[in-house]
């Protein structure tokens, strides 16, 4: 996952290399962030041409890649980057921080999953990959909600624990609710024009919810997503594009 150096995070906030991969591995699961960013993209018809900026260990690129698009990835740790870089058309180790993104209207498409709140100006990041969108592209963005019931009960008993993963993730720089990331896209002149709130990922925490008697429980966990984002999404997943 791209992120700032490690010079700029305290010792703490510095994963080792393969507890980083742990941390960021593919959700499969149904309702997951990468299952709604991966269907964002499977009823387009043409071939396209996608950045996916901090490609972890490329699980995105390899299935985009498998289904005839055309994929370039960023990544600034240089170990990961080395799994991901075959599934890849093109690839760019660097930090995103100061990359300047030198394209000009070549993507479709501008993936940032789970990247956004690993940066110390988000924005400033967005600004610079904007140019390197097709006239009609877009940017697919998905970051944790701060706000999840579960965070709110912590603070409510004096609480803000950082943790190995999810939304208190020990190297999260920034933290969103849905408010928070509207005005992020509006900062950065882009129209959201598509949000999704995911549940939180009971199949990677209990791995046992996974079996066949379990989807009305999943289903019903995501309806209660659905009717009430702000509190009990996860993550959220948007669609964006520049305005005008």
């Amino acid at each position: 996952l791209s992120r700032v150096p490690d010079t700029a995070l305290p010792e703490a906030a510095m994963p080792e290399p393969a507890m980083a991969e742990a941390r960021y591995e593919f959700k499969p699961f149904r309702y997951s962030s990468h299952d709604w960013i991966l269907k964002a993209l499977e009823n387009e018809k043409a071939p396209l041409k996608i950045l996916d900026v901090g490609t972890a260990s490329g699980y995105l690129g390899k299935i985009w890649t498998a289904r005839g698009h055309s994929v370039a990835g960023i990544e600034f740790d240089a170990a990961t980057a080395e799994k991901a870089r075959s599934y890849y058309d093109s690839f760019q180790i660097a930090d995103l921080e100061t990359f300047a993104f030198p394209y000009r209207r070549e993507f479709d498409y501008i993936v940032f999953a789970d990247v956004l709140e690993h940066l110390r100006d988000p924005a400033a990041v967005l600004r610079r990959c904007i140019p390197a969108l097709k006239e009609s592209g877009k940017i697919i963005i998905s970051v944790p909600n701060v706000a999840n019931w579960i965070v709110r009960l912590s603070l409510l008993f004096g609480k803000f624990d950082y943790m190995d993963r999810g939304i208190l993730d020990r190297t999260h720089l920034r933290f969103f609710t849905l408010r928070t990331l509207k005005e992020l896209m509006e900062e950065v002149s882009c129209d959201v024009l598509d949000v999704i709130p995911t549940p939180l990922p009971f199949q990677l925490v209990f791995p046992f919810t996974e079996r066949k008697i379990f989807p009305t429980f999943h289903e019903a966990h995501y309806a209660a997503t659905r009717i009430w984002k702000t509190l009990f999404a996860y993550q959220f997943v948007i669609t964006a594009s520049p305005s005008g």
